[in-house]
């Protein structure tokens, strides 16, 4: 099994938290047992969907072409190899090897 990533950790333990004291407060003024559930639910579901964005933008390397004009893009976690990411890299930058095909 992966270890989560330490920003998963403290994505999940943060949205934990206040979606617990949402629900504690909701509790205390009243608020039916079946809102306090939604509410809940979808707390827990945007924190755990925004936690999930931060750590592929934290993870992922960007390599662009320079070329003018040129769109050609790689995007790659940081899960490879760094020789990997190298030969990524090399292929994003170097016009020659991709052309006009990202224009």
């Amino acid at each position: 099994m992966k270890m989560p990533h330490p920003i998963e950790a403290g994505g999940f333990v943060t949205t934990v938290t206040v979606a617990g004291f949402t629900a504690e407060s909701l509790t205390d003024h009243g608020v039916s047992v079946l809102v306090v559930l939604a509410v809940l639910g979808s707390m827990l579901s945007a924190g755990m969907t925004l936690t999930d964005l931060i750590v592929k933008a934290a993870t992922t390397e960007v390599y662009r072409c320079t070329a003018e004009g040129c769109q050609v893009e790689i995007r790659a976690t940081r899960d490879h190899t760094p020789e990997r990411l190298a030969v990524l890299k090399d292929m994003a930058t170097d016009h020659v090897q991709h052309g006009s095909g990202g224009v």
